[in-house]
């Protein structure tokens, strides 16, 4: 969706990756367009190597434990019946919709506006306008590594509170509600987990 960010392995800690890691794959989850060789690595991972006594490893296990009784075909159809659907979508990923009733109103002016400031654009070839909760993911993703220049913590923090904080609880809740969602389910629990962690971390460091 957007270039990938410049990266210089020397300069990102360790934690920066794993929250990297945890955006692009929340952003590849919500694209529609789940793989085969994608769930292959997923498999991979030992769930036994989990912490499970945290509230994200808990749902990463979950969702280790649910992607092994699913293929490609039946998580992107899933994505398809709830979350593009005929007509209006069972459940929307659209951060316009959560925060003004609608979609394409002046929340997306807004994003437009403060993803200009990094020199981001979306690919006119995409349907989803960029509140679609994967761009906004792949866009943290490409905050936290980018390094030319790089983007300080408090941008990130200003540009998550501006733009998912207040509805990505919503869209979780929507999403477990939903009839059809038995593989979305888990992926939303575990955006509410991770995004609550990516909160309490922003708000720990704006008071230290």
């Amino acid at each position: 969706m957007i270039a990938p960010a410049q990266q210089d392995d020397n300069l990102i800690a360790g934690e920066d990756w794993a929250r990297a890691d945890f955006y692009g794959l929340l952003s590849h989850l919500y694209s529609g367009h789940v793989s085969d060789e994608f769930l292959a690595k997923f498999r991979e991972i030992d769930r036994a190597s989990l912490d499970i006594t945290t509230p994200l490893g808990f749902e990463f296990s979950e969702l280790l434990r649910v992607v092994a009784q699913f293929d490609s075909k039946q998580i992107n159809q899933e994505f398809v019946d709830n979350f593009i659907g005929i007509g209006r979508p069972e459940v929307m990923l659209y951060g316009s919709y959560y925060m003004a009733g609608f979609l394409n109103e002046k929340p997306l002016v807004l994003l437009r506006d403060d993803l200009a400031k990094f020199g981001l654009t979306r690919d006119e070839a995409l349907v989803e306008t960029e509140d679609h909760i994967a761009f906004l993911c792949e866009v943290m993703r490409y905050l936290i590594l980018a390094d030319d220049p790089p983007v300080a913590f408090p941008e990130q923090r200003a540009f998550f509170h501006a733009h998912l904080a207040s509805w990505y609880n919503q869209m979780a809740d929507d999403i477990e509600a939903a009839a059809n969602t038995d593989f979305y389910k888990t992926v939303g629990r575990l955006t509410r987990v991770f995004f609550d962690v990516e909160t309490q971390s922003f708000d720990f460091e704006s008071a230290v």
